[in-house]
């Protein structure tokens, strides 16, 4: 009886713990600022305090990749090498391996596991990572756009013309499924448009929203599909803070969602008042990028990139972190888009990588995650996609960077027979 009473003790102080952290923000504004901190730690005192840092993360989503990672070599600096060795081990399983892509410090290089290196147990690391490496290839290339000049990270889809619109540095272009390429925008109607990031058609009003980025300012442009011409610019100009509109998503209802990723807000357009407001802010969001509505259209799934994908009621606010099982991790995500009570998703943080994550009948928790495409030739910096008819289009390569040199390439999976 002791040993079930203290247990449930226990387990109600994790929930406790888990719910503060949730709801009264200790995940916070200073993450990035704390995390930092903690990979240039250099006394017991600082060790102790930012593993705690990463416990207290890992309580809340236990399959991030870089909180395992720093908590191994935490623990390594505190002379715990058994309990390094399983963080270790868990990082690398979850895709923190030595071909990482953002990070300069990797299980190879890290000064800290010079002494675990000789050891057999790293070589089950090192096993590990080589596993996880290994490419999968289920897409195909659907287009190349050979324009050595331009460089993307939005694409969407106007079934009503047939044609792919991408947004890049002050211009957006219309490709056919061949990848021939028109400009869209022109001196008449650029009217100061910066760095597209997000864009999406209304194919019934037949409009293109697009989120631009300046220096002074984040704002989402609205055009005229049929005549090119700008309708309207929705503005939030730098103050204390700096802003950055990655991207958005369209209600059927006319209502557009906007994450804003510097501050991890979302701001939306209402159709009734057409005027930019801010539609939520939780201490606990770190950094928004990609953002998809629920088949019911009652709920946004948004991606922290820095934590994994909240889900969002629309009417009440009401915001949950989709937890999971299994090994492996929501972190990273750029893109993200609902079909079928699937979220298809693309991250390039760690090993760049396009999957399709399962839900349950709720849309309560992750069942499973499938990967579509990883660590390829052709998939080294992906960004963003569109779903159409049963096929899922993603930027596959925006900057020329892969096999196919200075060119971008725009790859599609089916969406329904992928296993």
């Amino acid at each position: 009886m002791r040993k079930r009473k203290s247990f449930q003790v226990l387990l109600f102080t994790k929930l406790i713990l888990i719910f503060s952290m949730t709801v009264n923000g200790q995940i916070d504004k200073n993450y990035r600022d704390i995390e930092k901190k903690a990979f240039e730690a250099s006394s017991i005192e600082e060790y102790r305090s930012s593993l705690k840092f990463c416990t207290d993360i890992l309580s809340i989503t236990p399959n991030h990749p870089r909180m395992n990672y720093l908590a191994a070599r935490l623990n390594e600096q505190l002379g715990d090498s058994k309990a390094a060795l399983f963080y270790l081990k868990k990082a690398a399983k979850l895709g923190y391996t030595s071909n990482i892509r953002w990070f300069e410090i990797n299980p190879m290089n890290d000064p800290v596991f010079s002494n675990l290196r000789e050891k057999q147990a790293f070589q089950e690391v090192v096993a590990i990572m080589e596993k996880v490496d290994e490419p999968i290839h289920k897409s195909q290339i659907a287009f190349i756009i050979n324009d050595k000049s331009f460089r993307t990270e939005g694409i969407t889809y106007d079934p009503v013309e047939g044609l792919f619109y991408l947004g890049g540095a002050h211009k957006i272009i219309k490709v056919d499924h061949s990848g021939n390429m028109i400009d869209f925008t022109n001196e008449s109607n650029l009217e100061g448009l910066g760095w597209v990031n997000g864009v999406h058609v209304d194919a019934e009003q037949r409009n293109l929203w697009i989120c631009s980025n300046s220096m002074d300012k984040a704002e989402v442009f609205k055009y005229d599909l049929s005549t090119k011409n700008l309708i309207k610019k929705y503005t939030l100009r730098f103050n204390e803070n700096n802003y950055m509109f990655n991207d958005l998503v369209i209600h059927p209802n006319g209502d557009i969602y906007v994450t804003e990723t510097n501050n991890g807000d979302i701001y939306y357009i209402s159709h009734l008042s057409d005027s930019l407001q801010l539609f939520l802010n939780k201490k606990f969001i770190i950094s928004l990028n990609g953002i998809t509505l629920s088949d019911d259209k009652r709920t946004l799934f948004a991606a922290d990139d820095n934590i994994g994908i909240y889900k969002i009621d629309i009417k009440t606010k009401s915001c949950v972190l989709l937890a999971h099982q299994g090994d492996f991790h929501t972190y990273g995500i750029d893109g993200l888009y609902c079909a079928n009570n699937t979220l298809y998703v693309i991250q390039n943080m760690l090993i760049p990588q396009v999957s399709k994550i399962l839900l349950n009948k709720d849309a309560t928790h992750i069942t499973d995650c499938k990967i579509l495409e990883k660590n390829t030739n052709d998939l080294p910096s992906p960004t963003t996609g569109v779903i159409i008819n049963g096929y899922f289009y993603f930027i596959a390569d925006s900057g020329g960077k892969g096999s196919k040199k200075d060119e971008v390439v725009v790859m599609k999976v089916p969406t329904e027979k992928t296993k």
